[in-house]
């Protein structure tokens, strides 16, 4: 009996009569769904980090999982997109947007990736909408703004871009961004001065400074603020100023501030360095050194860029005009007068090529012994 009663007690103790109860079924699944959370989370974590180090299929593998996992995951959907985008795999990554924006209607950067995409595929009205919504979900951010604002701008509405930063300024009074974008559509809009001044301000406000000085030496060069061009170039890395653009510039630049040597043993220097590169010396080298060469008497040097101007590029005028001017300093006014008038041919709308060919005739017909009274042309 006793053996009887043991045995029954014992299977009741370690089975029980029905199996697990209700309770306990409940919390082993709200711990097997917050380990799979977990899980889920890591994993997120991971296709993140992979994302951001350009392992794509990776990433993709890693969020695969999440999402057969969590399939109404509005996360793991967001960020599928994005690296499927990253692939360029653009149909399936405004697919998972769309998937991500109707699980989570206050996806902010859900409408903000559809509307990269659509710029991508080049549909600007499309992306300006969606960019728009994102902006109407988070009105603070700057993102959101820039983008929808350099939408504008690419169709053409410029006055629709600068009416929507004004509208929102409030939000942005200390944006490094926001003031550069106002310089751009400053310099747009040819009000140079006004575009310096913001993008003065975007350097102030920039966590780091050096990432605008390029610019600002750009916006200060069509400003016509050499020394403040000199001043903003010497901040950038050597790297930078070994390109071709800006020792141009800076040359330029010294040539307006009274260093016209300076500045032609500047493009002298950078012309032996480079000479034996693919690129070789370009138009605008040419173009700078040739009128640089002639403030400082260097007729050899403007010499030698105005038979590359004529040779490489023959239908650009300033070739026969360099050429034209070194004839007529020394005297030969009738070929002068030929290379002059090719001059004024291919650029009729500029003023020097016309002044030049009327000084040179003048002089051949004065040389000639034949009294000029009047020439007009």
């Amino acid at each position: 009996m006793f053996c009887t009663v043991f045995a029954s007690t014992f299977a009741t103790t370690m089975f029980g009569c029905g199996g697990p109860t209700k309770t306990g079924i409940e919390a082993r699944k709200v711990a097997s769904d917050r380990f799979n959370r977990v899980g889920g989370a890591v994993a997120s974590d991971q296709a993140a980090q992979a994302l951001d180090a350009g392992q794509f299929k990776d990433a993709l593998t890693q969020i695969d999982r999440v999402v057969v996992a969590f399939p109404t995951d509005p996360k793991a959907r967001l960020l599928r997109g994005r690296i499927v985008l990253e692939m360029g795999r653009l149909e399936l990554a405004m697919t998972e947007f769309k998937n991500a924006a109707e699980l989570d209607p206050s996806c902010a950067e859900c409408m903000y990736y559809q509307g990269i995409v659509s710029q991508r595929w080049g549909r600007d009205e499309d992306a300006l909408k969606e960019y728009a919504a994102a902006l109407t979900i988070e009105p603070t951010s700057t993102h959101y703004l820039l983008a929808q604002a350099e939408t504008l701008l690419v169709l053409g509405r410029t006055n629709e871009a600068k009416t929507l930063i004004d509208d929102t300024s409030c939000h942005f009074e200390f944006s490094s961004a926001l003031a550069h974008l106002r310089s751009e559509i400053a310099a747009s809009e040819n009000d140079h001065a006004q575009a310096l001044n913001f993008m003065e301000l975007a350097v102030t406000l920039a966590p780091n400074p050096l990432d605008y000085q390029e610019d600002l030496a750009l916006v200060a060069f069509h400003a016509k603020e050499w020394d403040r061009c000199l001043t903003a170039l010497a901040t950038l890395p050597a790297k930078s100023m070994d390109r071709e653009d800006m020792a141009r510039i800076r040359a330029r630049c010294l040539a307006m501030t009274g260093r016209a040597l300076e500045a032609r043993d500047l493009l002298v220097a950078f012309e032996s360095s480079n000479a034996s590169k693919q690129d070789g010396i370009t138009l605008e080298h040419d173009l700078a050194l040739g009128y640089i060469a002639w403030m400082v008497g260097d007729i050899e040097r403007v010499d030698s860029c105005a038979r590359r101007l004529m040779g490489r590029n023959p239908k650009v005028s300033d070739g026969y005009l360099l050429k034209g001017m070194i004839l007529e300093r020394q005297g030969d006014f009738a070929n002068a007068v030929k290379l002059l008038t090719k001059a004024a041919e291919l650029a009729p709308n500029r003023r020097l090529p016309r002044e030049l060919l009327l000084r040179a005739e003048a002089a051949e017909i004065a040389l000639g012994g034949v009294v000029v009274v009047g020439m007009a042309r």
